[in-house]
């Protein structure tokens, strides 16, 4: 988007919701003196919202939302509550939130205290389901020490889990409380068990997990790689590092795995858009971001008196549509007419908006399951240096003014995701549809007898996570900016 990709310097304090009156030439906002941060982290909730949320209409005016009668026990809890209000009021807003600066800076730049791993059930044979490692970041402690994807959780701290809930209880409570070490005794189909201790720390994720290239006996190269989250600056290094590799290697297809990737930076997806989009797509719309009208009519006092940077930088119709058209701009040489998403239900906002945005200017096949169906995101606004409001405030469509689905993108080939194998298997069925595809033009009505081991678990709500949805520390689609 023109000029929001600038970093921009946070400003402490919401002067403009700390004064009784807030006033210029479109809108007067009117609020009692603040008692404390609670309170002025309530009403700047509301007034920010007011003025930058998609569905600003639906709010009305500062006396009957009343957001102080919204105060929690803290600052976060304050704005959560407040957001949550703001959510009730539009039926589609599955997302708005509140969290902290900490969760927020590490959401975007990859770089905090995590585990660096997440699980999810999947079958270790026909009869029996275990809880399996989907991801692992290099950097993290799980990491240094070995875990792989494929790997499951048999023990945590001595207790055999299951699938039933005292398990999904027992993780929980490993994954989002306030433990920093615990001990796991891993399971590895076909290889002993190994316990060790695992500790949260403080690390770099990577977002590229895994990249190979596939010859077949015919000379064609097939270039695969996961890709976990679109981080800011970090992820792009990595992105023209992994296109590189590619590039030098001659690839003729290309299979991009986005089955755990919840979305993050539009800058990031912009580069890999423009990374995999063929030349006949250079200088042609990508997409636009479409905000509300408050916005589009230069009535933004609040965002104007926040931002530390020039007028002309919020110059007139600066959030109108037209000025806020992406063209693709081709990066590297690798010229492809198609190209392979593995998805899943964890596929969301940025994932979906690059799907979007080449589906009309090149071959798009989609393998796995069906995608989250957000075409909405945000662009994050500080509050007093303790809280980060993540209110929906805007909207992409494509160049054929298409948005992403609610019901997210329907996959060209429904397949499990294969939990059991580790990146880069052949036998894992998603990549197994996508290989086959390529060499034999079709998918394969049936997998083979090994690619079915391995399947998820889908379909039972009794026993999952109860905080799976969202990932801890995953912002969604955001424009990189903060106010």
């Amino acid at each position: 988007m023109k000029n929001l990709l600038f970093v921009l310097t946070l400003i402490t304090l919401f002067t403009a919701c700390k004064k009784d009156t807030v006033s210029n030439t479109y809108q007067v906002y009117k609020t009692p003196p603040a008692n404390s941060d609670r309170e002025l982290i309530a009403d700047s909730t509301f007034l920010y919202a007011r003025e930058i949320y998609l569905w600003n209409d639906k709010l009305g005016e500062y006396n009957t939302f009343n957001p102080r009668k919204f105060l929690g026990t803290d600052e976060l809890q304050t704005a959560q509550n407040v957001m949550d209000a703001i959510k009730a009021r539009e039926v589609s807003d599955l997302f708005s939130y509140a969290t902290t600066i900490e969760d927020s800076e590490q959401g975007q730049t990859g770089n905090g205290e995590d585990w660096g791993f997440f699980v999810k059930a999947g079958y270790a044979n026909a009869n029996d389901i275990k809880w399996f490692i989907t991801y692992v970041y290099a950097a993290s402690d799980a990491g240094q020490k070995g875990v792989r994807r494929g790997w499951y959780i048999e023990k945590l701290n001595g207790v055999t889990l299951g699938y039933d809930n005292a398990s999904v209880a027992k993780l929980n409570d490993l994954l989002f409380g306030s433990a920093t070490t615990a001990e796991i005794t891993f399971g590895r189909l076909g290889l002993p068990d190994t316990t060790f201790t695992v500790n949260k720390t403080t690390f770099q994720a990577n977002s590229v997990l895994f990249a190979r290239i596939y010859t077949h006996t015919s000379g064609k190269r097939i270039g695969y790689f996961v890709f976990n989250q679109f981080f800011n600056e970090v992820s792009r290094i990595e992105l023209v590092n992994v296109f590189d590799f590619f590039q030098n290697q001659g690839i003729d297809e290309l299979v991009v795995d986005l089955r755990n990737n919840l979305g993050g930076s539009t800058a990031t997806q912009d580069l890999l858009a423009n990374l995999i989009a063929p030349y006949s797509a250079n200088g042609k719309t990508m997409y636009y971001y479409e905000f509300n009208s408050l916005l589009q009519e230069d009535r933004f006092i609040l965002l104007r008196n926040k931002a530390k940077f020039p007028w002309v930088q919020l110059d007139r119709g600066y959030f109108s549509k037209e000025a806020n058209k992406l063209p693709f701009r081709k990066e590297g040489s690798i010229n492809l007419n198609r190209v392979f998403f593995i998805v899943s239900n964890n596929s969301a906002s940025a994932s979906e908006l690059l799907i979007n945005n080449l589906k009309p200017v090149m071959d798009v096949q989609l393998i796995g399951d069906s995608t989250r169906g957000k075409s909405v995101g945000f662009f994050p606004v500080n509050l007093l240096e303790k809280v980060a409001l993540y209110p929906v405030s805007f909207r992409t469509v494509n160049s054929e003014g298409a948005a992403v689905p609610h019901t997210g993108f329907a996959p060209n080939k429904v397949s499990p995701d294969g939990v059991q194998y580790d990146w880069g298997d052949t036998y894992e069925p998603c990549l197994y549809n996508a290989l086959s595809y390529i060499i034999n033009g079709s998918y394969p009505t049936t997998l083979s007898s090994n690619a079915t081991i391995g399947r998820s678990v889908v379909g039972d709500k009794l026993v999952e996570l109860k905080q799976i949805e969202p990932r801890p520390k995953v912002p969604g689609l955001y424009i990189e900016n903060k106010f």
